[in-house]
């Protein structure tokens, strides 16, 4: 019976083999995708490319190549601090003051509540010319026609998270379904 040993332990070590290269290969796959805020976590979307926080207070960012040479679509996650940022209305007033209509006029501001997750979020979206500074107000040195921010307060109880995608108008509405799903997944 050694040879029967022996071949039912091949089969078993083959089977062992088939089943733990897809395990590994997926948890080092989700490793990979998954991005970690304040210990909560949530998928990075596939066609995402991270690259290093250009300051202290940006937890993350993302770019997204824009279509034929045009700006990319940027997203970026924000956190300054247990307490800081500032409240939920006050970064829309800031965001807000960010974008003016081809006339110089204030624009209209899309801004709804969605409670049906892990956490309260404030969701924003500014169409239009976009002057993005810091602060109140804008820098016309850098205004962009035609751009979108969809912006997002998530108010978790480890602190304040501030998400941002922005970029030309139909290359973030692309992103909308995606850069939510990110946002919502945070658990």
């Amino acid at each position: 019976m050694p040879s029967l040993r022996s071949s039912v332990r091949q089969a078993a070590l083959a089977v062992c083999l088939v089943v733990a290269a897809p395990v590994s290969a997926v948890r080092a796959q989700s490793a990979a995708a998954t991005a970690t805020f304040l210990d909560y976590r949530t998928a990075v979307p596939a066609g995402w490319t991270a690259s290093s926080p250009s300051s202290s207070m940006r937890l993350a960012e993302y770019r997204v190549p824009g279509a034929n040479g045009a700006a990319p679509v940027e997203i970026v996650v924000y956190f300054f601090g247990p307490g800081q940022g500032g409240t939920p209305e006050a970064n829309l007033a800031r965001w807000k003051s960010q974008f003016s209509n081809p006339d110089g006029s204030p624009v209209a501001g899309l801004v709804r509540r969605d409670s049906t997750g892990a956490f309260p979020l404030t969701i924003a979206e500014y169409r239009g010319t976009y002057a993005r500074g810091v602060g109140m107000g804008s820098s016309a040195s850098e205004a962009r026609p035609g751009h979108l921010l969809l912006a997002v307060v998530a108010e978790t109880p480890r602190g304040t998270l501030f998400f941002q995608c922005f970029g030309p108008m139909a290359a973030v509405e692309a992103q909308r379904a995606t850069y939510l799903q990110f946002v919502k997944g945070l658990r």
